[in-house]
């Protein structure tokens, strides 16, 4: 059953540039990682969880804790989510239940950890390039995006592109998600605790900022992602780097 649309709630901050931010293709070659067609990482998972997003602006941090179940569901086949009261109680310690930047939240995670979860790495990348999105899904299990909602949104099932004050950028609000799938008409996005289809369009005009993420749960003991590339060599260049 789909959260009602006045329980639906944002929480995204604008997003912040950082020089340092590192590029996801400039350490893939999009030849050797070429993407099926069709990724679907949502799948194994029925029950996703709204994790407090319909009380609080923690979309944020919800993010991760949805990010961290499609890794493990799919690569450790453990569909066990964090619990509602675990993520708004990370939120609350975050200062994050009324909102968050999502690169604050990426350099949080990558830095302390969230869940006993610690972040390997996250690069950028243009959320215009459906190569470079396809990519990132599909190697990483999921892209963690923000997306600018306008007020067409507020109830709708699949997020489209239009014209009108309505579908304005941002006339609803910031919002955060992860994408965890994509085929050639849509890419899927988590949020309020369902699969929401958003199409390849809305996604150009809406989004303003993705990132790659590198997790331990996606490479498991074997160092091969589910997608079956191995992405311990992008991790240790990209560890490298970020700690220099």
């Amino acid at each position: 059953m789909r959260v009602p649309p006045e329980q639906r709630l944002l929480g995204r901050l604008p997003s912040a540039k950082d020089p340092r931010t590192l590029y996801f293709l400039q350490y893939v070659d999009p030849k050797a990682a070429e993407p099926p067609d069709k990724r679907l990482w949502q799948l194994p998972i029925s029950d996703w969880g709204i994790m407090g997003n319909n009380q609080h602006g923690n979309c944020v941090i919800v993010t991760a804790a949805h990010a961290i179940l499609a890794w493990r569901a799919n690569e450790l086949t453990d569909t066990r989510r964090i619990t509602d009261s675990a993520v708004i109680e990370l939120s609350r310690q975050m200062g994050a239940l009324r909102g968050y930047n999502i690169l604050a939240r990426l350099k949080y995670w990558r830095k302390n950890g969230m869940w006993s979860n610690k972040l390997w790495a996250f690069a950028g990348i243009d959320p215009t390039d459906r190569l470079a999105t396809r990519i990132a899904i599909n190697s990483c299990g999921a892209l963690d995006i923000g997306v600018n909602l306008p007020n067409a949104w507020r109830s709708a099932d699949v997020w489209v592109d239009g014209t009108g004050r309505d579908y304005s950028p941002g006339s609803w609000g910031g919002h955060s998600v992860p994408l965890v799938g994509y085929d050639v008409n849509y890419v899927y996005a988590v949020s309020w605790g369902d699969i929401i289809p958003m199409t390849w369009p809305a996604m150009a005009r809406y989004c303003d900022e993705a990132y790659a993420l590198i997790n331990p749960d996606w490479l498991a003991a074997d160092s091969v992602a589910p997608s079956g590339l191995n992405l311990q060599l992008l991790h240790e260049h990209l560890q490298a780097i970020t700690e220099r």
